[in-house]
């Protein structure tokens, strides 16, 4: 959460930064406010996470949506979207393994859709955004974001379609902060989760599947409610410099909380020492950030990457 100039108080928070400090406060205050990060272990190449085959994904999908939005032909579009892909790849160093397994899923993926997508109008790909949440005498709340695709199709106007990719199969989670920020600022009623499934044992139409998610107008109005109650208690935690644990966080779905060994140390003292010793000071993170393309965001990595070299 950031504030910005204003005569009142102004937050603006993105999805990302308002789930973290729901699941724990002082995770937020360790990741968002002081800045650190895990420090790098080991030598040469790691395994590629999940997180490193979505952006590879989402790498893809940028090129060739926005290939189709400005009329290009399909076989295009693919290679476009395949040079996208391994730039990616390129600047973090993935596993070759990995790579060929995004690069051949997708290009299934491209071959499923590729019918279906001619009849989207594909109204903006990547679309940032920032507006008024909230406002009172004291404060304003800015909710901020980055959609995957706004389309148009038969009864769908300006809906957000939002890419997922998955290694396991399960249920979408309509209770998303992210889908319910996205349809607040469309004022769509409906969201469309782009799953995109990364098991070579699925067919097809098993792993790439376009689930509509949809909210009422009551639903929307109690996540704003919530939204509010939310940031006031942020702001309460900023000022007092108090930050709560979640200790039911500190293991969710079999992965331990990065900053575990922070939390469970025996005073102020202890803490400093692993701080020093584990972990490193990151950048601030700058929620204009989230208005980056996938593919800016491998520029930069490119033109970083060449200083170092």
């Amino acid at each position: 959460m950031e504030e910005i100039m204003s005569d009142k108080l102004s937050i603006v928070l993105d999805a990302s930064m308002y789930d973290m400090f729901r699941l724990c406060e002082q995770r937020f205050d360790y990741r968002y406010n002081l800045n650190l990060i895990q420090r790098p272990s080991g030598f040469g190449k790691s395994t590629t996470s999940p997180l490193d085959k979505g952006n590879m994904i989402h790498a893809g999908c940028e090129s060739y949506y926005e290939s189709l939005r400005l009329g290009t032909d399909y076989s295009t579009a693919v290679g476009i979207a395949e040079i996208s892909m391994r730039s990616s790849a390129a600047v973090n160093d993935f596993d070759d393994d990995d790579i060929r397994i995004v690069l051949d899923t997708m290009e299934e993926y491209f071959d499923y859709w590729r019918f279906e997508d001619q009849l989207l109008t594909i109204n903006a790909v990547e679309q940032p955004f920032m507006y008024l949440l909230y406002e009172d005498e004291d404060i304003k709340i800015f909710m901020s974001g980055k959609i995957d695709i706004l389309f148009s199709k038969d009864s769908y106007i300006n809906a957000p379609m939002d890419h997922k990719s998955f290694s396991r199969s399960g249920p979408v989670n309509d209770m998303s902060n992210q889908f319910k920020n996205y349809c607040n600022f469309t004022k769509s009623n409906i969201l469309m989760v782009n799953r995109i499934g990364l098991q070579k044992t699925l067919k097809p139409h098993e792993k790439f599947l376009r689930v509509p998610v949809s909210y009422d107008y009551l639903i929307l109005e109690q996540w704003k409610v919530n939204v509010v109650k939310v940031c006031k208690y942020y702001v309460s935690c900023a000022v007092n410099e108090s930050w709560s644990m979640n200790e039911t966080s500190c293991d969710k779905f079999n992965r331990k909380c990065d900053y575990l060994e922070l939390c469970r140390s025996s005073g102020a003292e202890a803490i400093r020492f692993k701080i020093e010793n584990n972990f490193v000071k990151t950048e601030p993170w700058d929620v204009t950030k989230v208005f980056e393309k996938t593919s800016e965001t491998i520029k930069k990595a490119q033109l970083e990457k060449e200083k170092v070299q």
